[in-house]
């Protein structure tokens, strides 16, 4: 922050305009996820306006018909284009849409055997 920036601080008591717009840290109670599992195409209103509100959203897709469950991915995937949000698969019927300030990292999970070895 230059002089001028912390003059202005100081007898405004406002924000400088260039502040950070960078990735956060997100801490717990600051992200909300929403987990759910839809029955109709219908729920998928509730759950993109969810997202649009900057909350995580999980959905599992296994309780929907083959045509159901294209329809909701390809309406959440088109909320997700617009709002800039990213779509994760965390397994073969659950999908993880997350707004843009979130980074969703998945790690492979470690093979081995019952014997632990």
């Amino acid at each position: 922050m230059d002089f001028k920036n912390s003059a202005m601080k100081l007898f405004n008591n406002e924000e400088p305009a260039d502040t950070y717009a960078g990735p956060y840290v997100v801490r717990p109670g600051q992200l909300d996820i929403l987990v759910r599992t839809p029955h109709t195409y219908e729920d998928a209103v509730s759950y993109a306006d969810k997202l649009m509100e900057g909350s995580a959203v999980m959905l599992d897709f296994s309780e929907v018909d083959k045509e159901t469950r294209i329809r909701i991915f390809d309406y959440m995937c088109g909320v997700s284009y617009i709002v800039n949000a990213s779509i994760s698969k965390v397994s073969d019927s659950i999908m993880m849409y997350a707004p843009a300030r979130v980074d969703v990292e998945k790690q492979a999970a470690k093979k081995t055997s019952w014997l632990g070895r």
